[in-house]
């Protein structure tokens, strides 16, 4: 009879050990600021690589203008695009383009780093409220594929084609709201910031959190994590301010 009950327990352990049970995201306390440094840009929103070394593209809310920036956050060049409430920015190396979010209007523009504009898409994203859509951009280039947050109402990451075509959608739910995405190729992982909960989440690409960081900047709007350099750049909408932080190992 023992021998029996020995038997059906270790088959029970094995089958359990076979299931692959979610665990929750692991929580740090802080990510460690390195620096800060002033942004002559009121409100910027978004953040991206360029296509220089240690420059960025962000952009703002208020002037409507697409900026280039070292990593001290001085301003090297501006694209007078005048938009209408511009959130999120991605430059895409393989056809030198630059790609910007319009919230308001459901848009994402095309231009290139001189300013000239390219094309227009129209995204297929529901509108609840005008000032809860689309606020960050990244882009995929071996699959081809655009990721926007939808800040929320409802909170949404959407997987796009090329030409903004929708090919699904993954709710979210690990933060208040959603400013801003990066796509890391290194370890094909999703970043992505909330402003009103104030972390960062490395998500897989379906946009759920496998590791969260507090960031403690108010209302972040945009990111960049440089892997190599195990540095993370955040732009800060309230302060007009550039955070640098090194990433945790």
């Amino acid at each position: 009879m023992n021998k029996i009950k020995t038997f059906f327990l270790v088959k029970f352990l094995f089958l359990f050990s076979c299931v692959d049970v979610h665990k929750d995201p692991v929580e740090y306390e802080n990510l460690v600021l390195l620096q800060i440094y002033d942004l002559d840009i009121e409100g910027p929103s978004g953040l991206s690589k360029s296509h220089i070394p240690d420059h960025f593209f962000t952009v703002c809310d208020k002037t409507g203008n697409v900026y280039l920036i070292n990593n001290k956050g001085e301003i090297f060049h501006t694209i007078e695009l005048g938009g209408d409430d511009l959130e999120g920015v991605e430059y895409v190396e393989e056809n030198l383009s630059i790609y910007v979010v319009e919230e308001r209007l459901r848009l994402v523009i095309q231009l290139t780093p001189g300013g000239q504009i390219l094309d227009t898409f129209h995204l297929d994203i529901p509108i609840q409220n005008l000032n809860d859509g689309p606020e960050g951009i990244a882009y995929n280039p071996f699959e081809k594929h655009f990721y926007i947050v939808n800040e929320k109402n409802p909170a949404l990451l959407f997987v796009f084609d090329t030409l903004f075509q929708k090919i699904t959608e993954y709710p979210l739910s690990f933060a208040k709201d959603y400013s801003s995405v990066d796509y890391e190729p290194i370890n094909n992982k999703l970043w992505i910031l909330s402003d009103q909960s104030q972390i960062l989440a490395r998500c897989n690409l379906k946009g759920e959190a496998e590791v969260i960081y507090h960031t403690n900047v108010p209302k972040g709007e945009g990111v960049v994590v440089d892997i190599e350099n195990e540095l993370i750049y955040i732009v800060c909408d309230e302060t007009s301010r550039l955070f640098i932080f090194r990433l945790p190992d």
